[in-house]
């Protein structure tokens, strides 16, 4: 099956209907039905069930999506090939990262634009990691290192992470993430806390849990580099952080000699081992503080 029909297939897929597929792909529900039936026909099998006005894959509709899907990121890393063989030090990059660490990054940009004035970044911030094998970015931030793919990583940073609540209040119960993070070091960590597996409220991200603490709901685990730069906070668990977590920069592994990904790489791994001090909030040595709390954590 070539990559027209194939690409029919994976978008059905994905998204269920026809009419959504259409909008996917930018072409009108005819169009998918035409080549749903087309792709059936060459293979001389049904692709999908029709179960409650939605398509679902036989087995062999799973396995030619999953095909679909290679053949996928395959022409994306033939696309950008070209593009970047053309773009040296100019031109787009997309940095994939938490919102907090956006935060981080943003108002440091000035710097790469002075080094790089033809590069046009795009910061895409969002809890949940962009896919960099379909390269739905350059370089990505992530908090635990890539298991899979073709992917190169390399250690950037430790990020320390302490129990802050809002400075003058008495909110002694706790905000947690949602149990989407249960298994995060963070929440592990609050779970052996008195009132750790009962929390007063969950919420789905970091800027949401920081909002919460300054608005003294109660107590919560922040990244110490953010928490620390704000005034109407106060850090409860010592100079020392609780929990620490590794931040890898995540590049796909054919962009990582690509000249413009390279360099923006090698600037965020400087500007990230200049700010390590900030972002292991470590304020003293141990033992100069009162620890408030049951145990320190590392991944």
């Amino acid at each position: 099956m070539d990559w027209d029909l194939a690409r029919f297939v994976l978008a059905i897929a994905r998204h269920g209907t026809a009419s959504a597929a259409a909008q996917a792909l930018g072409v009108d529900q005819t169009t998918v039905s035409r080549r749903l039936a087309a792709a059936e026909s060459a293979l001389g099998t049904p692709l999908f069930e029709r179960v409650d006005r939605r398509f679902r894959p036989t087995p062999v509709g799973t396995a030619v999506a999953a095909q679909a899907e290679a053949m996928e990121r395959a022409a994306a890393a033939i696309a950008h090939a070209a593009r970047d063989r053309e773009a040296a030090l100019s031109g787009p990059i997309r940095i994939a990262a938490l919102p907090s660490f956006a935060s981080w990054l943003i108002p440091r940009l000035g710097a790469l634009h002075r080094r790089h004035a033809g590069l046009r970044p795009t910061i895409l911030s969002a809890e949940t990691n962009a896919d960099l094998e379909r390269r739905d970015a350059d370089i990505a931030l992530r908090l635990a290192r890539p298991r899979a793919g073709d992917l190169a990583a390399r250690l950037a940073a430790r990020v320390g992470h302490a129990v802050y609540r809002g400075r003058g209040t008495d909110g002694d119960g706790w905000i947690a993430l949602d149990e989407a993070h249960e298994e995060l070091p963070q929440s592990v960590w609050l779970r052996d806390q008195p009132g750790g597996r009962d929390p007063l409220l969950r919420v789905s991200g970091g800027i949401e849990l920081l909002a919460a603490v300054q608005a003294g709901l109660g107590r919560a685990m922040l990244p110490c580099f953010m928490a620390d730069e704000e005034p109407g906070l106060e850090r409860l668990s010592g100079p020392v952080p609780v929990v620490t977590r590794e931040l890898w920069l995540v590049l796909p592994g054919p962009a990582k000699d690509v000249p413009r990904i390279r360099a923006v790489a090698d600037w965020l791994a400087s500007a990230l081992a200049e700010d390590r001090v900030r972002l292991e909030g470590v304020q003293a040595e141990p033992g100069s503080g009162t620890q408030l709390f049951s145990r320190s954590a590392r991944p």
